[in-house]
């Protein structure tokens, strides 16, 4: 498993990067408060995580994860989502409109995990769903595929108990590797994608999804043995 960790900011370091207005000042004031929040949720869905693959491991004597990856927002990441969208700077429109502060992607070898660890996650207690969009069953126009789904977590900190939003992204090996290398050719290429180009990437998409259900066949008509 990949756990990526992010340093803890404080608000001096902030204002040496970005000019700050008094109300995003005021707003990151108050959630280096709840900071930690995000952080112990982003900890514990990680472990819960962990502890499905091996115990699918267990069952089925299959891991559906192949990596996971974890991130924190960051503050400034945060504030530009906030005025790209033209929310109120403060802190209740951030707790009630952006959910993915705290976000995992989860690669799984093949479509069915996705769906496997995502009901054993809905069958936990302290988990409820609040967002889901299934752009694999509905890709996007781009030819983008995965699973979005925004967990509301319970954490209990020193007796009181929070409900923290949590982002976390399922994709297949495949999917994974047409996204990361679309969003670098899309997004951080000197020249933009031409509409030909742009529809190549669109018969990748579909050739790599021909490529995983292929691979789900191959894996569902063979008997796993444990090791």
């Amino acid at each position: 498993m990949i756990l990526q960790k992010n340093d803890v900011f404080n608000i001096k370091r902030l204002e040496e990067n970005y000019i700050l207005t008094e109300e995003s000042k005021e707003l990151m004031k108050q959630y280096l408060l709840i900071e930690r929040d995000y952080r112990y949720a982003l900890r514990e869905m990680s472990a819960k995580l962990e502890n499905l693959n091996d115990y699918c491991e267990m069952t089925f004597y299959h891991n559906p994860i192949h990596h996971m990856q974890s991130r924190l927002k960051s503050p400034d990441n945060i504030l530009e989502k906030m005025y790209r969208r033209k929310y109120e700077i403060n802190l209740e429109t951030l707790k009630e409109y952006i959910y993915d502060i705290a976000g995992i992607r989860v690669i799984c070898k093949y479509i069915d995990d996705i769906y496997t660890i995502i009901d054993l996650l809905c069958q936990q207690k302290d988990l409820t769903i609040k967002l889901k969009k299934d752009y694999i069953k509905n890709p996007k126009d781009t030819g983008y595929r995965s699973v979005h789904v925004v967990f509301n977590m319970e954490i209990y900190i020193n007796k009181v108990t929070s409900v923290v939003p949590i982002e976390i992204q399922f994709r297949t090996m495949a999917m994974d590797m047409w996204a990361s290398l679309e969003h670098e050719l899309r997004y951080k290429s000197k020249n933009k994608l031409t509409e030909e180009e742009s529809k190549s990437l669109v018969r990748y998409a579909e050739e790599l999804n021909n490529i995983d259900l292929n691979m789900q066949k191959l894996f569902n008509s063979k008997e796993i043995i444990e090791d």
